[in-house]
């Protein structure tokens, strides 16, 4: 049998145009042809491929998160991306430049301090000149004597402390400050120790300065004017320089001008002063200290205290702030040696005309007793117990 060879060499799936000369059909209409199905059966589309996971962290053999030891990697200085690097490398320049300030600062003031031993002895800075200025009490010639600045001194090497020991043999000198002026001339600033109260001995019109720092600074005399009292006089004068007055010191006392009053009585006086509040103290204008027992203060309004020993301050304050409350105006004696309702007691004035007094002092609060009545003149006082 003859084989059929008419497709042969023909595209597969394209027609042949038929015998016999008749035209071919458009080969548009030859395109839509399909490809065997075959074909798409034997061999089906791809399927897209599935999405690659992410293998899981590894752990180091401790059982931590990689990272973590990466990171003490780094710090042993395991190797590092670039930013790591160049932080570490500015950290790195950033310590050598402190160490490069720290060493020039050391060096430096090494410098300043050798030069300040090379020049605290040489001329160049010798003392030619000494400066000082007067005080209240002080005078320049007072202080040009006790002055002693020895030869050789440099504004560098002066001994302060030996020239304000010199200069304090003046009892009114408290503190003394340097000023230095290069190339040769040195300052002594000084300053006053300021007066803390007026002491009247028991006896004689003589009366001691007492300075702030507790220590005696020189006697001054007292004028009493016709028919007034020493301790009136020295209270007026107390008042008008603006300091406290202490009355009727036993004669055991004996000031001496630059050494610390130690006496008993001014400890008692001081206690008081401490243990009262502020604005009580500051309406005391005298105390009276015969002895350490027997300690009375007077008021700016002229009330007389009786106070005793210096104990229990605080209750004896109080009661006397009761009994001035309960009758203004009308008390001129309060005895609070025993701060109790029972045994306290005053004195008020029954008199519309008289006021209670006029901060003068009129003798030791110890010379009554109680409050039993008496009369002064036509002024009539009655007694009673503290409420």
């Amino acid at each position: 049998m003859a084989r059929d060879t008419s497709r042969r060499g023909t595209p597969r799936g394209r027609a042949l145009p038929a015998q016999g000369g008749a035209q071919s059909r458009p080969r548009q209409a030859a395109r839509p042809a399909a490809r065997p199905t075959g074909r798409s059966a034997a061999r089906p589309a791809a399927r897209p491929a599935a999405r690659p996971q992410r293998a899981p962290k590894a752990k180091a053999a401790t059982g931590r998160p990689a990272f973590l030891d990466n990171a003490a990697a780094a710090r042993r200085g395991a190797p590092q991306g670039g930013k790591e690097r160049r932080e570490r490398y500015q950290r790195g320049q950033s310590a050598k430049a402190v160490v490069g300030v720290v060493g020039g600062v050391a060096a430096l003031a090494v410098v300043l301090v050798v030069a300040y031993f090379v020049l605290r002895s040489s001329s160049a800075f010798a003392i030619q000149n000494v400066v000082c200025e007067p005080t209240e009490h002080v005078t320049e010639s007072d202080i040009q004597n006790l002055l002693s600045v020895p030869e050789g001194s440099t504004l560098l090497n002066f001994d302060g402390a030996a020239i304000e020991a010199s200069l304090k043999k003046d009892p009114w000198v408290g503190s003394v400050s340097f000023e230095r002026q290069f190339p040769d001339t040195l300052r002594v600033v000084v300053n006053e120790q300021s007066t803390d109260a007026l002491v009247v001995m028991n006896a004689g019109s003589i009366a001691w300065y007492l300075g702030t720092s507790g220590s005696w600074i020189q006697p001054t005399k007292v004028t009493v004017a016709q028919n007034q009292s020493v301790n009136d006089a020295a209270l007026a004068q107390a008042t008008s320089e603006g300091v406290l007055l202490i009355t009727d010191v036993p004669s055991s006392v004996s000031p001496k001008s630059g050494s610390e009053a130690t006496d008993d009585v001014f400890a008692a006086v001081r206690s008081f002063r401490d243990g009262f509040s502020a604005d009580f103290s500051a309406q005391v204008v005298s105390y009276s200290a015969p002895s350490t027992d027997n300690i009375s203060c007077t008021l700016a309004s002229g009330v007389e205290i009786s106070l005793g020993s210096a104990s229990q301050i605080s209750a004896k304050e109080s009661i006397v702030k009761e009994i001035l409350a309960a009758h203004p105006g009308k008390v001129t004696f309060i005895n609070v040696r025993v701060p109790s309702s029972t045994g306290s007691s005053y004195r008020s004035i029954d008199s519309e005309d008289v006021e209670a007094g006029t901060g003068v002092t009129s003798g030791s609060a110890s010379d009554v007793q109680s409050s039993e009545a008496a009369t002064s003149g036509t002024d009539t006082a009655s007694g009673g117990q503290a409420q």
